[in-house]
Order: C-alpha cells, then structure tokens, then sequence
C-alpha cells in the first residue's frame, strides 16, 4: 500500500507539472517532496523557458538529498531571503552577458511575490524551489565555463577541469545567503573579461538610443571634400558615440565639409575595427560604421562565452586571436595591464581544410633555423607538381632536398634521382634547408598537438602590412620571431635579443627547451578590449561567431 500511495503522488506530480504556472492544484494534492523527487528523476520541469534539464539531475539530487528532500529556498511555505539575493542575481544575468528570460527570472520572481503573500499551496513551493535551484546552478555553469561546451563546436578546449562541485557549492552558500559572491567567484579572473563587461554595458546602452541613424552616401569621400550636410551629421553623431570623436570637435566642425577632425575620427574608428586607418569613408568603412550598436554588443556577448571556455592560468601564457591576426604574449594569469609581447601573424586561409584550428596545449620547445618538412597534402598538392615541371632545379632554386627518416636534422638526404623522386610519399620525403629564405623563417615554436600547427617565421614579411592576414595552410606566422623567442625564453643572461639572433642567424639548426611549459592558447573572439578600454570588433573570417549563435538560439539543454 505505502509503494502505491509513493507512486500515485509521483504520478499526480508529472501530470499537474505541465499544468504548473497556468493552474495550480488544491492545496495540499501534492507535497513538495514529491515535486522535487520527479524533478530529478526525469530532469524536466514544465513552466520553465526551458524545461528539459538532462545535466543537473545529478546535482538537482545531490542538493536535495543533502536537505532530507525538502526545499532549500523557502521555510514554512515562505522564501527565505537567499530566494531574494538569487533571483535578483538571475534578473541580472544580462550584466554579464546571459540573459534572464533563460533562467525563467520574471516568472520565479513572480512565483516569490506570491508565495511570500502565503498563498501558494505545497506544489507551489516545490515548483517554485526546484524552479529556482535549476535557474541558479544553470547560472553558475554558464558564468563558469559557457553555455556551450566548446568542443561540440570543433574548439580543442578542455572545461572539464573547472568544472565545480555544483550541489555542494550550493547546499553551502544558501544558508549563508551568499549566492551572490559564488556567482561573482565562477566569473573568468581575466581582466579581459572584466573589461568585456564593462564595453556590453556601454554597448547595450548604445543599442537603446535611437538617435544612432545609419549614413548614407553616394560616393567615397576623402579628407577636405564636400559631403552632404545631413550625412555627416548622422556621420559625426555615430562618432561621437562610439567613443572615436570628442563631442565638442563634432559641433565645430563644418557641415559640408568631411575636415581633417573628422577624417582622424574616422582612421581612429578603422583601426579599431581592422580597417586600414587611412580616413578615407569609403563603401567598407561606412558599412562598418553603420552595423549597429545591437550587433558589437552581441560580438561582446559571444567574446565573453568563448572566455569562460578558458582554463585558469598560473602563470605567463600566449594568446593568437584568429579575427584580430595578432598574438598577446602576458606575464600574469588573469592578462593584466598590456601584454609584455603584441605582434601581427598570418593565421590559415577561410578555405575549408585551411583555417587555422583552435586549441590550447603548452609550448615545450624552441627550434632556431629549422629544417620545413613538407606536409603530405602541401608535398601531394603543391610540391611534387611544380617537381615534376621543373626537375631537380627546382628543388635546388628553393633550397629542398630529399631526405628519409623523420625529416630532422639528423635525417639522412638522399640523391635527387628519378628512383627516389618516385618514393616521394613513401619512404622519402622533401625538407626545405635551413636559412633565411625557409618557409618557416629562422626560428618555430612548438606546441606538440594533432593538427601540426605551430608558430613560425616567414620571409614574407610584406603580408604583415596588412590589415586583413589569412595567408596560410594552418600554422600561424609571427611578425617578431627574435621579440617572441627572447620573451618565450625568459633568460637575458643566456638569451638575449641578441643571443637569440645570433642562433637564427647561425649555422646548425638547434632545438632549445623551454625552462617551463607556456599555455598557449589559439582562440577566436571578434571584440577585444585593450588595457586602456578601447574596444576592437574584427570580421568573423572563419564565420564562428555565426555558428556559436545558431548553436546559442537552439536553447538548453546545451551539452556541457
């Protein structure tokens, strides 16, 4: 009899939660208990935005098996005053950079403002507590390590590790009424993150102000020329706004003239945006000043998930941002002040099959004048043609040889002979010589992973000049090699600038261990704060953003 009368409440409870929200039960049909049992047996809960919650069954039972199975937000029927501190954070969720609807806030703050008046009845309170622990552990998971889990999206980034102990974090800051600072302790430490929120608050304000019209023009304008007073108006008004023109420089300036104050305004806005900072308001530029403030701020919300999906950092580590075609060398763990190295690099081409992946692994090794072992889909696609065009004097007008072995330095050359030339691919292989016309330039950088990729010089300095940088089969080449190495080292007694030259400028090649593994971190994120707050919003070249918001607007449960 006791097993029947269990499972009828069960029962009663799956069938009057999708009836939750819309029309309660009478009071006392369905105990708490029983609300928060089959909340964690099923891992759904009707009346939420998002009802299915697969991958908190197990802290949702955790929580409640530590509270003998009886609610942990109210007392007597009641919210205590943790219920308040909670759902005040989860309205808040869009400070930083999530959004409250998802965390069902307005209904659960409604649900409070009832329950508090005494009337709910006991399926009340167990919806309403359940309601709110999933809101909550959501919440904290999203502030600690993403929505989404950054594999489901091809991205080599490991959150296990940060993973918290959700049920018992929780069970340990309700009665202390500290749910606030366990949100505030899951935030990223970077500083960049901190300064990512500080741009989406301006940037959501920004998105409000309907006095921001787009500008349109008929023709590209340079400095000095005449352009239509009410175009530059709108001109100098999204200017003035976005931080790259003073508002006392846009009411001096003449009405039908685009004047050098505002031609700088403009080459500031270019820079920032990964335009060539020539002034010039031509079709790319004004197509740059007219995206909407709506859209930088959702650039910022997905530069802020993609941050939590990092590891936490003891120590130096690199950064190669994809869109921005830079490398951010840092000295402390949370990226403090201005990173100690900055440089261009050349990332992989938008091909498919070409993009440059993104990953983290640890730097373990230098190696100065390296030998360019060609990779089998360059040698297959690329080498052997132009071989086969132009003989042995090809491979003697690019510095190459045949080699077998792995390709190293102490990997035998072999005589460029019609036989071996056929064993290309299978037993021999093509290495391009040390020295300064080598691919790779005078120095690479390894990070030992799948892909192959790795940082390294290039004599084609001239792709640094520009402002848009996917040139490559994947690596990523660095402007400064000598700056990098010499910072990568840490040793100005043994490695100097100089002594570091002296190495890429020498004879042998050599292989030089790192004194300790660096993180390295290949990322992508299209908004970037600098130290001193100016923000950068680059191009989506490899179209990641895109697809981290179509994964984003399919709505939980996201894999974690």
């Amino acid at each position: 009899m006791r097993g029947l009368i269990i499972t009828t409440a069960l029962c009663a409870t799956s069938i009057v939660a999708g009836q939750i929200g819309a029309q309660s039960s009478p009071a006392g049909d369905v105990p708490a208990s029983a609300v928060l049992r089959e909340a964690a047996r099923t891992g759904t809960l009707a009346g939420l935005k998002w009802p299915r919650f697969p991958f908190y069954r197990d802290e949702l039972t955790g929580l409640y098996t530590a509270s003998g199975w009886q609610p942990v937000w109210t007392a007597n029927g009641r919210p205590i005053s943790a219920a308040r501190s909670a759902i005040d954070v989860l309205r808040s969720a869009d400070e930083r950079g999530l959004h409250p609807d998802d965390y069902s806030a307005a209904k659960l703050d409604e649900e409070f403002r009832k329950l508090s008046s005494g009337t709910g009845s006991p399926q009340d309170v167990g919806w309403f507590d359940v309601a709110l622990s999933i809101g909550v552990l959501r919440h904290i998971s999203d502030v600690r390590i993403g929505r989404v889990n950054p594999r489901n999206l091809s991205v080599g980034i490991n959150i296990e590790p940060k993973k918290l102990d959700l049920a018992r974090e929780l069970s340990a800051a309700i009665p202390r009424n500290r749910v606030p600072d366990l949100v505030r302790s899951a935030e990223p430490q970077f500083v960049q993150y901190k300064n990512l929120k500080a741009a989406y608050a301006r940037y959501r304000k920004l998105a409000a102000d309907t006095t921001l019209s787009a500008v349109s023009l008929a023709r590209t304008v340079k400095i000095n020329e005449a352009i239509d007073p009410a175009a530059a108006a709108k001109l100098r008004r999204r200017l003035v706004a976005f931080g790259d023109l003073p508002a006392a420089a846009a009411g001096a300036a003449a009405p039908g003239t685009y004047d050098r104050v505002t031609a700088d305004a403009v080459s500031r806005f270019q820079e920032r945006h990964g335009l060539t900072g020539d002034g010039v308001l031509g079709a790319g530029t004004l197509a740059a000043i007219n995206v909407s403030p709506a859209k930088r701020a959702r650039q910022l919300e997905l530069a802020m998930e993609r941050i939590r999906w990092l590891p936490e950092i003891s120590g130096p580590f690199v950064v190669a941002n994809v869109p921005s075609f830079q490398l951010y060398a840092f000295d402390s763990a949370r990226g403090t002040g201005a990173p100690t190295v900055q440089m261009n690099i050349v990332v992989g081409k938008a091909n498919v099959g070409r993009q440059t992946p993104l990953f983290e692994r640890d730097m373990e090794y230098v190696i100065f004048r390296p030998y360019w072992v060609i990779p089998p889909g360059i040698l297959r696609n690329e080498t052997m043609p132009a071989v086969r065009r132009g003989g042995s004097a090809y491979l003697a007008r690019n510095n190459m040889e045949l080699y077998s072995g792995d390709g190293n330095a102490a990997s035998a050359a072999v005589p460029t002979t019609s036989a071996n030339l056929g064993r290309v691919g299978g037993g021999v292989g093509i290495r391009q010589l040390p020295g300064p016309r080598n691919a790779l330039g005078l120095a690479k950088f390894i990070f030992p992973n799948d892909h192959n990729v790795y940082f390294h010089g290039t004599p084609a300095q001239e792709l640094f000049s520009r402002s848009r940088r996917d040139f490559s089969h994947g690596c990523v080449r660095l402007e400064d090699p000598a700056a990098f190495a010499t910072w990568v080292l840490r040793d100005p007694r043994n490695w100097s600038r100089a002594q570091v030259e002296q190495a890429m400028n020498g004879t042998p090649s050599r292989k030089v261990n790192l004194p300790r593994r660096l993180p390295v971190l290949i990322y992508y994120t299209t908004a970037v704060v600098r130290p001193e707050g100016t923000v950068q919003f680059f191009n989506d070249v490899y179209g990641h953003d895109a697809r981290l918001e179509q994964t984003l607007a399919k709505g939980y449960p996201f894999a974690k």
